[in-house]
């Protein structure tokens, strides 16, 4: 498995909650705000280390194989920028209580924010990770999940409480 099978895998987990986001918000179901804040929160967590894996160990060694690669990282990773910048927003508006008269603004900016995250997951699968694998090759990035899956568990592991005595 390479590198970029996990993140495409990872995508596709992405894409389920922000398909949920923007169904609850079009459809303004009972629980849209609960949806919201929880997707929110979901992508917040799980964003921080996911980026960081995306342009540590794929996207920062492709964009040393020459100026064209380096230009679609450079894109890419400012679109992490703006992401992070558009949740930390929609986050924020989603915190509880949110009043009725902020509800369309919420919806508005969810809507943007999943329109705006799948087509970045799409320029990554269909521009950066194909890129990737024509130029870091199989091994390269066969090395890479290795590390990638390892962090992933690391994540998932949970701390034994401190003993008492």
């Amino acid at each position: 498995m390479r590198a970029t099978d996990i993140f495409r895998r990872d995508h596709t987990i992405i894409r389920k909650a922000l398909v949920s986001l923007d169904r609850a918000l079009l459809m303004h179901t009972p629980t849209w705000a609960i949806v919201a804040r929880n997707v929110a929160t979901y992508l917040d967590v799980e964003l921080r280390e996911y980026l960081g894996s995306e342009e540590r160990w794929v996207f920062r060694p492709l964009a040393e194989t020459g100026r064209d690669a380096a230009g679609v990282v450079a894109e890419l990773t400012r679109e992490h920028r703006d992401l992070e910048a558009r949740l930390a927003e929609f986050r924020a508006l989603t915190r509880p209580p949110i009043a009725e008269a902020a509800a369309s603004i919420v919806r508005e900016k969810g809507v943007a924010l999943v329109k705006t995250f799948l087509h970045h997951m799409f320029l990554e699968e269909e521009v950066g990770f194909v890129l990737a694998e024509e130029r870091l090759g199989t091994a390269r990035l066969e090395e890479v999940a290795d590390r990638v899956l390892l962090l992933q568990e690391a994540g998932r592991e949970v701390e034994e409480p401190a003993a008492i005595d």
